[in-house]
Order: structure tokens, then sequence, then C-alpha cells
């Protein structure tokens, strides 16, 4: 029996994000149906790591076959470990599982050099990566927004990312691109969830012929909750809040929509007016159609979805393939979202699109939407399912087999 070892640059147990949730709910299947999967996610948190990992410890079991490593330093411009002991130990976890397929979800917190030394120590294993940003294009945290001006970016280059990290020369993102394209080539299959961001590999000079496009898979969600009858009133944003996510450019829309005599509210999950604060200290007081909902668990996202008419995806950088999109999509809630990138792609033909950043354009979006019952009708219409997890796995192992 073929043995996969799926890695995530995290663990969802110990942070939800997209990337990491989609790794683990690929593994679950595979292990669900019998086969030899395994999963294998970093923990960084040093409150978390404190814990998990008592004295010089690298491993723990959070369930059967399901793991996670203690992750180290690294060097965020090449993506290498600090310490040659720490990249040797984890080298050495890899191979200790003696899989025949190694499946990359990211490499922020692996490492480069451990994808290439594990090339070179299991030569007729096939490597896989899946690909969630733009890290390796982008030394920006992946996010190809300037850092400068906040404007976004269409193309790296030596000089505009010098300019973006001033303290460095051109010649260093030379050296950077080189050793990050050797990195990509030591896999023999490159997955993208978007075909914008396969777009953007491709010219920053990935090999075509070794990509394919496949969106991740959700699991199915049993419906219990039973829309409310205002539901196009009731708009909802689900996510964290970090500066690129434009949760203040919402909450400044909804500011001004409120001015009107139009009836809406709107919910904030997964983040609290603290961080929010925290976040923007300068920004008004908020309308009472605002409330601030706190964090919720992946379990609860679908059904929490179907109570609301629309759910906001107001991000200002590209994204891929929002997790929250698919959700939507399963949920049957239709998505308003900023018009650029994964973003465009993903809503495209069933939700509704604002200009990036444009608190005005999205106020009058939504008292518009608020009160229009029959364009709420009709975005219900034109919802098409989400990927599931069971017809993604059948791609990618079609997909691995032809290697």
């Amino acid at each position: 029996m073929t043995r996969t070892l799926i890695i995530s640059h995290s663990h969802p147990r110990l942070k939800g994000g997209g990337g990491e949730v989609a790794a683990h709910r690929q593994f679950q299947h595979m292990h669900e149906q019998g086969q030899d999967a395994w999963f294998l996610g970093a923990a960084f948190d040093p409150a978390i790591v404190a814990a998990l990992f008592p004295g010089q410890s690298r491993l723990v079991e959070f369930a059967p076959h399901d793991h996670g490593f203690r992750a180290h330093a690294m060097d965020a411009s090449l993506m290498e470990h600090t310490s040659p002991e720490d990249e040797e130990a984890l080298l050495n976890i890899l191979l200790r599982y003696r899989a025949d397929v190694y499946h990359f979800h990211h490499f922020w917190n692996i490492g480069a050099g451990v994808v290439r030394r594990l090339r070179a120590a299991r030569p007729d294993a096939r490597m896989i990566c899946t690909l969630h940003e733009f890290i390796a294009i982008c030394m920006a945290d992946g996010q190809m927004v300037k850092r400068n001006n906040g404007q976004l970016c269409t193309e790296a280059n030596p000089v505009a990312c010098a300019l973006c990290f001033p303290h460095l020369i051109p010649a260093h993102f030379v050296v950077r691109k080189q050793r990050l394209a050797e990195m990509l080539d030591c896999f023999d299959l490159v997955f993208s969830p978007s075909q914008f961001l396969a777009d953007r590999f491709i010219a920053w000079g990935l090999d075509p012929a070794r990509l394919r496009v496949l969106e991740n898979g959700l699991l199915p969600e049993e419906g219990s909750v039973t829309p409310p009858p205002d539901r196009h009133r009731r708009f909802a944003y689900f996510g964290q809040a970090t500066p690129t996510k434009g949760l203040d450019v919402l909450l400044r829309a909804v500011r001004r929509a409120a001015e009107d005599d139009v009836p809406f509210s709107l919910d904030i999950h997964g983040v609290t007016e603290a961080r929010f604060r925290e976040l923007w200290p300068k920004e008004p007081e908020l309308p009472d159609t605002v409330r601030f909902r706190g964090t919720y668990r992946p379990s609860e996202v679908v059904d929490l979805m179907r109570g609301y008419g629309w759910v906001v995806v107001p991000s200002v950088w590209w994204e891929n393939a929002p997790v929250v999109i698919q959700e939507a999509r399963l949920a049957g809630t239709p998505v308003i979202a900023s018009n650029i990138g994964g973003m465009k792609e993903k809503v495209g033909g069933w939700g509704e699109l604002f200009p990036v950043g444009d608190s005005e354009s999205l106020a009058r979006l939504i008292l518009a939407l608020a009160a229009d019952p029959k364009a709420h009708a009709e975005a219900l219409s034109r919802i098409t399912p989400p990927l599931m997890i069971d017809e993604h796995v059948r791609l990618w192992e079609a997909e691995v087999a032809a290697l």
C-alpha cells in the first residue's frame, strides 16, 4: 500500500488557517478510507511549544497517524533554518515515515533546505507541493502588497523588492528567486487552488507542465439552521483580523451605510472588538448594527453562515482561494468580495464584487442588497456546489498516479 505523508506549516489543532485546514481534510479523508496516510503539522507558538514539547522532544501525537513537530526559527528571506541541527532533526523525522509520497502544503516552518535534502535522500519518492500564497515570489509575507505604501504589487523584480526591503540590495532578490526556484524544482507536481495563483507562478518562471489547478476540498455539512425571513438584510464577516483582510474597509462601509434608513445588520465572527481596536485604534465608534461574535469552531462555520444573507470578504490583498468563499457556497450563502485575485475568480457568476478597498462603493452595495430581496433570491439561484473532499482526493490521486 502506498504511504502518503501530508506535511503542513501548521497544525489545525493549534492554528486554524485555510492552508492547514485544507491539508488536514485531505489527510482525514484518506485515513478514513483506509489508506496509509499520515499528517505532520508544525507547532511554532512559544507557549504551545513549551507545553507540547518538554525538554528536547520534537514530535507529538494528537491522534493515530496525526502528529505535530516542533518548529524552529527560520530565515524569512530564503526560508532556511538558522540552525543546521534543527534542519537535520526535521529531515530525520520526515525520513522516519518512509513515505512513498510526501505532500507539502507550504514550506514555511519546514525549510527549503529540508525539501532539497529530502529530494536527494529519497529520489524514488514522489514529492508534491500545494501552494497557498505567493511567498516564494514575495518576501513580504507572500502577499504581494508593497510595504512602503500598501499598494497591490503585480510582479516581483529585484529593484521593486529592494524598495520594500531597503536594507537589502537588488542582488539579494536575484539569489532568493534562484534558491526558491531550485526548491520548487524538487517537486514532481505542484498544485494551485486557483488559476490566478497558478498564472502568477507561471509568469514568475515555474514550469507549467508541472503545475495543476485543483481547488481545495470541503467536508459535507448537514444543515440544522433555518434561514430567517429577513436573511437578505443580514451580513456577516468570518475570519481573522489582520491588516490585509479588509475588516476596516468593511466597518467604514457599514458606518457610512448606517446613516441611511435601510435596515441591515453586520455580525463579525472570528474577531473580538478588543482585537479590532488594537489594530485600528483611531477608528470612530461603530453603529449598533455591528456585533462582534468572537471565535467559532471550523465545524460550526457552515451552519452559522446559513443564518445570513451575505458573507463579505473585503480583503485588500489578492488572496488565492479563500476557504470562507467555499464554505459560503456550501452553506448556500452568496458572497460579496473585493474584485481582485482569487476572490474575483471564486465569486464570479454567483456573488457580488466591489472595488478593492473602496468603502463608499461597498456601502452603496450593502444598502442596495439590503433593500432588494429579489437580488438575494437571484444570487441564491446562481450558487453552484463547491468541490467536496472525496472528489478532490480522487482528482489528486489520479494526478499523482500518472507521475
